[in-house]
C-alpha cells in the first residue's frame, strides 16, 4: 500500500482569521478564508496526525467549529464560493 492510500484529506473549520504566528502552527496544512471562517486543509497520514492538529488547535486557544474529512480538494470549490486563500505574504493576517 503506498503512502497516498493511507491519507485522508480533511477540512478543518476555525473560528475567525489566523494571523501569521498561528498559521505558522499548521505547516502541514493549506489555509483559506470564508468570511469570518478559516479552512485549514491537507492530506494527514493517520488519526494520530488529526489528532495532532486538533491538539494545537485547543492548546492555541482556537474555536474549533467543524472537521470534515473529504475526498474532494476544497481549492477548486473554495474558489468557486469566494474565498480567499491565504499565503504567507498575506498582508491582511495579522497576528
Amino acid at each position: 500500500m503506498d503512502q497516498q492510500a493511507k491519507t485522508s484529506r480533511y477540512e478543518i473549520h476555525i473560528s475567525g482569521r489566523l494571523g501569521e504566528r498561528l498559521f505558522s502552527a499548521f505547516p502541514e496544512l493549506q489555509a483559506r478564508e470564508l468570511g469570518s471562517v478559516t479552512v485549514l486543509v491537507g492530506d494527514l497520514p493517520d488519526q494520530a496526525a488529526l489528532y495532532g492538529v486538533l491538539s494545537r488547535i485547543e492548546l492555541l486557544g482556537l474555536e474549533l467549529l467543524e472537521v470534515r474529512r473529504s475526498s474532494s480538494r476544497l481549492d477548486a470549490s473554495a474558489e468557486a464560493e469566494g474565498s480567499t486563500p491565504l499565503t504567507a505574504e498575506d498582508p491582511e493576517r495579522s497576528a
